[in-house]
């Protein structure tokens, strides 16, 4: 049995389309994520943005931010199913990084003292002292 992981997810839509056109190319996005054994976390809507370069001669898209669980082996047949979908302009996912403990014992503060040679130590021999 393989782990589930969480992922993010940019995707670009065109940007002229009703309000109900929209709320259906998330609901389908939705479903394709919960039909491969997925479970979206959060949705942000990003909106409206100029892009880069142009998409489908497209100069703007609407973005929205997904984060999501899924299985490691259905993640590819996600890919599949958005770059079949005619309406997503362009789709990058990313397996999200859980941050790791900082220990406090490991971290040492070494103090600053200029390298000879360095801009820091000439200013220093000009005006008469000496690192």
């Amino acid at each position: 049995m393989s782990e589930k992981r969480k992922y993010e997810g940019l995707f670009v839509f065109p940007p002229e389309e009703t309000p109900d056109a929209c709320k259906e190319d998330e609901k389908r996005l939705d479903e394709a994520i919960r039909r491969l054994g997925g479970k979206v976390l959060d949705r942000t809507e990003w909106g409206r943005r100029t892009l880069g370069y142009p998409l489908r001669k497209l100069h703007e898209g609407r973005m929205i931010l997904w984060n999501f669980e899924m299985d490691t082996h259905q993640l590819g047949e996600l890919r599949r199913v958005l770059q079949l979908d005619e309406k997503i302009l362009k789709s990058t996912i990313v397996k999200k990084q859980e941050p790791k403990p900082v220990d406090e014992s490991k971290k040492k503060r070494k103090s600053f003292r200029p390298v000879a040679g360095t801009q820091e130590t000439k200013k220093e021999e000009v005006h008469g002292r000496k690192p």
